[in-house]
């Protein structure tokens, strides 16, 4: 039977609950404090249950206070928190933290069926796509290219040791799962391992996240919160998109980074934490330094270690070999049968400068397995027109000069790169009449760095046409 904990100090509600939940055929333990709770989830024999029931207001620990301990060592099972007290920054910070849903007394014996019911399902339906993520990734960096080889060396020499790690590479070639190898190599693989994307937050909010604030420290915040540099003592943080972080942030991050100590916002004293940096950025940082977007002193903070990953228009080797894993792995999530692939499909693959990288494979594998054909067709891939004709084949499948010229006469690599990657962009927005929305969902890549690339080649949306909402005008 299903194991639920409940977590309520008055007798009363406890009976009434234990009652309910024994006929809707579950098997209930209860206690009444939130030291209980500890004992029976982190004790000797402690055996997590399926669901936990929490009151907020408990005798000594709160049960909010509860929830943060478990969330920080990553063992809050799906909780459910019940009370009729907390306030509005309490119930935000428990959702923030993991819990399913938040229920307000007295409730219904209805409602709280459908809560643990839709709890239960959303848990279930979370391990499956952590599995399904697990399965499309391996746990592994998957090449056999030269590069991928170093890569794979690089991370092996840098994860046991306590170093910071920059990764360095464009989006969608694979930082996450970098950084992942590292925390899972090292000697902290069994502490907290805690992300933040620093480009997905506003500079206020960032803060908060890293550092936490103290009760009172701002409108709204009736109860103390950790940061993540704390969730992650004794384990590894990783800052994703690091140089998308205001300057002004920056400086607080340094002094971390310095002294290994953290101050709320709206505290004035400190608290010591033992945690590992990992960051990760797509920007040239050395570019952004100069520009004054970035420190030069953190970055040499940060860049202790760095490992850069290659994209994968230099691993070209190895877009075969994620080609077919990816249509496998696609093929067993949606149930579909394995489908054959025509030959002229693989040096379409391999001529494709993938501006998206392996995200961008991954995203058209899985367009592949849903509505391609059996076998299929190179004319199913959506970049088949822009792959040179038999005539200049001789010099690659995307090669923007003629057959012909002599060696004193051909382009830099930089410049035949830049220049592959601006036909390919205006192709794909030619699809979309310049709508870059649409082609950043095309190209499985973030409409900020879809601008970013458009500016740095200096390419323009052809007069005459309109600006639709999403241009990049």
């Amino acid at each position: 039977m299903t194991a639920v904990l409940i977590v309520e100090d008055d007798p009363k509600i406890r009976a009434q609950l234990l009652l309910q939940i024994r006929e809707e055929g579950f098997a209930p333990t209860a206690v009444e404090s939130a030291e209980a709770a500890l004992v029976q989830l982190e004790g000797p024999s402690a055996a997590p249950p399926a669901l936990m029931l929490l009151d907020v207001r408990l005798p000594g620990m709160s049960g909010i206070d509860l929830v943060r301990q478990l969330a920080a060592g990553n063992r809050l099972p799906p909780t459910i928190v019940l009370s009729g007290e907390a306030s509005i920054s309490e119930t935000v910070e428990a959702l923030h933290l993991g819990v399913h849903d938040f229920i307000e007394k007295p409730f219904s014996r209805q409602r709280l069926a459908r809560s643990m019911a839709n709890t239960l399902r959303s848990h279930a339906l979370s391990r499956e796509v952590a599995q399904l993520r697990s399965e499309l990734t391996g746990g592994e960096i998957l090449g056999q290219s030269v590069a991928m080889e170093g890569l794979r060396r690089r991370i092996a020499q840098a994860a046991p040791t306590d170093g910071r790690v920059l990764i360095r590479g464009e989006s969608g070639t694979g930082k996450e799962l970098v950084a992942d190898a590292l925390h899972r190599g090292s000697p902290r693989a069994s502490g907290p391992f805690v992300k933040i994307n620093c480009a997905a937050l506003p500079a206020q909010l960032v803060e908060d996240e890293l550092f936490g604030h103290a009760r009172g420290a701002f409108t709204d915040a009736r109860s103390e919160k950790a940061g993540l540099f704390e969730e992650a003592d004794g384990g590894t943080l990783f800052l994703d998109e690091i140089g998308d972080m205001e300057v002004a942030l920056q400086g607080r991050l340094l002094r971390v980074l310095e002294d290994g100590l953290v101050r709320r916002l709206g505290e004035t004293q400190f608290r010591t934490v033992d945690v590992r940096i990992l960051a990760a950025t797509h920007a040239d940082l050395e570019k952004s330094i100069r520009d004054g977007e970035f420190r030069e002193d953190l970055y040499f903070r940060l860049a202790h270690l760095p490992i850069d990953i290659p994209p994968l228009r230099q691993r070209q080797g190895d877009v075969q070999l994620l080609f077919h894993h990816f249509l496998e792995q696609f093929q067993r999530r949606h149930r579909r049968r394995a489908q054959e692939v025509e030959e002229k499909v693989y040096p379409r693959l391999e001529g494709h400068p993938w501006p998206g990288n392996v995200r961008e494979l991954q995203s058209l594998c899985e367009r592949l397995v849903v509505f391609g054909g059996d076998p299929i067709r190179a004319a199913e891939l959506p970049f088949a027109d822009s792959v040179a004709s038999p005539a200049v084949a001789a010099t690659g499948p995307l090669s923007p000069f003629p057959a012909d010229l002599g060696e004193g006469q051909l382009p830099s690599l930089k410049d035949f790169k830049e220049t592959s990657e601006r036909r390919y962009l205006e192709a794909v927005l030619g699809r979309t009449g310049w709508n870059v929305s649409a082609a950043a969902r095309l190209l499985g890549i973030r409409r900020t760095y879809l601008h970013q690339r458009l500016n740095a080649l200096g390419c323009h949306r052809p007069t005459g046409l309109g600006n639709p909402e999403g241009s990049s005008e």
